[in-house]
């Protein structure tokens, strides 16, 4: 992933952060999603593996294109997603091609196997764990920033990756954590997308957090 961080002092760039401070937010990504995914592991009685949060400044045009060039041709992906608010403001999302999303959901309700896309069963199992993945991670940085981050009810879209996380071309803080169940057919991304004009407010949220740790 094309990274924007440096070893160099923050202030040479305002929308750089300096290898302490992304450090700080892997640290902070990866308590966040710890919860979340345990509980998501008990709920599908299988290990769900999380990657190292990485984190860049980049632009949606950008995280489509490395998102989408993971996948298998043309293949849609399902997404829930939803904006948050807060000391700093942006949208999370969970992404999942739609085999993928078939296997997951197949450990919670009955899937035809000759399904080729979610049913609305499928889609709200998936909404479900979005539920749990991205608003348990929300309410765990509230925790640890000292200050409440509140998410949206997530909401379920599909299609190309363009059009599931956009194309703008306008910078964005953005965090990725990827998702894998330990049978290994099913993997997908969690993705915080934070608004750029709220990376002073970000800075200060992870000086708190590291205070308190």
């Amino acid at each position: 992933m094309a990274d924007s961080t440096s070893s160099g002092p923050a202030s040479d760039d305002p929308l750089r952060l300096d290898a302490d401070e992304a450090d700080a937010i892997a640290e902070l990504f990866n308590i966040g999603m710890g919860e979340p995914a345990a509980a998501l592991s008990s709920m599908l009685g299988e290990e769900v593996h999380l990657s190292v949060p990485s984190f860049a400044v980049s632009t949606r045009a950008r995280i489509t294109s490395e998102v989408g060039g993971e996948l298998e041709g043309d293949q849609p992906v399902c997404a829930v997603r939803g904006a948050f608010t807060g000391p700093f403001t942006g949208e999370a999302m969970l992404i999942f091609p739609e085999r993928g999303t078939l296997a997951l959901v197949g450990r919670l309700v009955p899937v035809d196997p000759a399904a080729k896309a979610p049913g609305e069963m499928e889609q709200d199992a998936l909404t479900e764990i979005g539920n749990i993945i991205l608003n348990g991670c929300l309410a765990s940085l509230s925790n640890l920033i000292g200050g409440e981050l509140s998410g949206a009810v997530p909401g379920y879209g599909t299609g190309a990756p363009s059009a599931v996380i956009g194309s703008a071309t306008d910078p964005v803080l953005f965090v990725r954590i990827d998702m894998a169940l330990a049978a290994g057919d099913a993997s997908g991304h969690a993705l915080f997308l934070l608004d750029i004009a709220s990376l002073d407010a970000f800075r200060e949220a992870i000086r708190r957090a590291l205070a308190g740790l």
